[in-house]
């Protein structure tokens, strides 16, 4: 979907609208795409965040709270097993080195070996830095997530999307896989529907989940007739 403003004078006043309709339909025409439904852009996006604050219930926002603390244990937990897969990857490239160390002493200068040989060394080099990094990190306390933390980013948002929607847009892309889709949908009599679907990123707390999946439901008007359209 993209986004279409037009402006209307009538007397002194100026009235700006905009709304989305389906970009194919608009460019290519209807050989490619014969959705010509607009929707209201101040309509739809209220609706969006409509959704968006009904979600800022106490009760999603404690679960988004448990979810986070138990991804944060589940890394440390996963973090405190890494030493010993280290420890004994170290000896294993340890041993093999040692051995084409001795082919070498032996007099075997094929450029092959030493070829595996500087291989070896700088795995070995990169497993023991990481060795000492984790060393580091388990002296750290494992951090937590707070309701009061959660509540404050959701807050900002929301103040964002009531007072510089540019802004909020940035944000919350800094968090979506690719964009957004909206999707038409059948509906009743008298109303309009479309889905809006979404991705978080890979290394959201919510990994290969949907980030956005919901339905918006308008009233007669939704669309902007008045356009034509």
């Amino acid at each position: 979907m993209i986004t279409q403003t037009a402006t209307r004078r009538k007397g002194a006043d100026v009235y700006r609208y905009g709304w989305y309709r389906c970009g194919f339909a608009k460019d290519k025409g209807p050989a490619v795409c014969t959705h010509r439904t607009g929707y209201r852009q101040d309509r739809l996006e209220r609706a969006l965040l409509d959704k968006f604050r009904e979600a800022m219930r106490p009760e999603i926002v404690d679960a988004v709270v448990a979810e986070a603390n138990v991804q944060i244990k589940a890394a440390f937990q996963r973090t405190h097993a890494r030493p010993d897969e280290i420890r004994a990857e170290i000896l294993r490239l340890e041993g093999r080195a040692g051995n084409l160390v001795r082919f070498v002493a032996n007099g075997d200068t094929s450029p092959m070996v030493r070829k595996e040989l500087e291989t070896l060394e700088a795995e070995l080099v990169g497993l023991r830095v990481e060795l000492a990094e984790i060393g580091t990190a388990d002296r750290l306390a494992q951090p937590q997530v707070h309701r009061t933390w959660v509540m404050a980013k959701l807050e900002r948002l929301d103040h964002l999307l009531r007072t510089d929607p540019a802004r909020a847009r940035v944000e919350i892309a800094k968090h979506l896989d690719g964009d957004l889709t909206l999707l038409p949908r059948p509906g009743g009599a008298g109303e309009r529907r479309a889905e809006i679907r979404g991705r978080v990123k890979s290394n959201s707390l919510l990994e290969g989940q949907e980030a956005v999946c919901l339905q918006v439901v308008a009233g007669v008007g939704f669309e902007p007739t008045t356009f034509g359209l």
